[in-house]
């Protein structure tokens, strides 16, 4: 059997495209770092690629999520922090209020700092997040939630939650709950505290404000530990989320990005083959008729 001219030629022809073809992909490959420009070219890669990068996208939108709640759950947990250690200042000035030794000009005197005491509530309550949004005012947080009328204060706000979801219909309530009636029976056992000091009532700074100031900070205390236990939640699911996008990144870096010390392995062997495939076609068609009916 005799191979044609033409068959040898085509197959010379055939050979040395399918190296170039892998030559100079590889080599545009190196010089955009990328395994592929278009979906064609590796569809199952690409199709990977893409199903990481919705994925991805979807906890860096929990990431989103996550960094509302901490900052919710943290400026409460702080501001509680701040409260409770306002109701402790209180209770000093009521257990030196109800001593039998103190003028009239001195109790003047720690009423004038516990209503100094109710101001510094009133910002506590009033406290903003990072966006502006006031933290105690439930969902409506574009609304200042406390203000002072008088002897009584009023909330302006609402005590609906406000969720974020954190994973797959997952969700967690980031602003506190109660916190109208917490913050409200603080400011009006001040009022009463204040008003026991200005009359010099021993008995009831000694019953009744020392005992009731007492309660109100055990729960601050106890709704500063739930904020503080679920921000510590929060805190540990963010870790995890950062490891995951992280590994997603990772991942679609895997499917679109080339390792270019590999890919300069590739671009030699690519090199040779080329070379080769050209070589042999030379000397190929540089056979006689002689060297075919042999």
């Amino acid at each position: 059997m005799r191979i044609s001219t033409g068959f040898q030629f085509d197959t010379y022809t055939n050979n040395i495209q399918k190296a170039q073809s892998a030559y100079f992909k590889v080599q545009k490959q190196i010089s955009t770092g990328r395994q592929f420009e278009s979906a064609n070219e590796d569809p199952i890669s690409a199709h990977l690629a893409m199903n990481s990068r919705q994925l991805k996208m979807r906890f860096e939108q929990y990431d989103k999520n996550l960094r509302n709640a901490k900052d919710y759950l943290g400026n409460s947990e702080q501001a509680l922090g701040e409260i409770s250690d306002l109701l402790n200042q209180a209770s000093v000035f009521a257990i030196q209020g109800a001593s039998s030794a103190l003028d009239p000009s001195a109790a003047q005197s720690l009423a004038d700092q516990v209503d100094a005491l109710q101001e510094k509530l009133i910002r506590l309550g009033n406290k903003q997040g990072s966006q502006g949004q006031y933290i105690f005012a439930g969902q409506k947080s574009n609304t200042k939630p406390f203000t002072e009328i008088g002897t009584t204060l009023q909330f302006n706000g609402d005590d609906l939650p406000i969720l974020s979801e954190v994973r797959s219909n997952e969700y967690i309530r980031v602003n506190g709950q109660g916190m109208d009636v917490a913050i409200a029976n603080v400011y009006n056992e001040l009022e009463a505290l204040k008003s026991n000091l200005q009359s010099q009532d021993i008995i009831k700074l000694s019953d009744e404000s020392v005992a009731n100031l007492k309660t109100l900070r055990e729960q601050v205390t106890g709704m500063r530990s739930n904020m503080g236990a679920r921000l510590q939640n929060v805190q540990q699911l963010a870790t995890e989320n950062t490891r995951r996008i992280d590994d997603l990144t990772a991942e679609i870096s895997g499917f679109e990005e080339v390792d270019i010390t590999e890919a300069y392995v590739r671009y030699q062997q690519a090199e040779n083959a080329y070379s080769a495939a050209l070589q042999v076609a030379s000397q190929g068609m540089g056979l006689s008729l002689m060297d075919f009916m042999r």
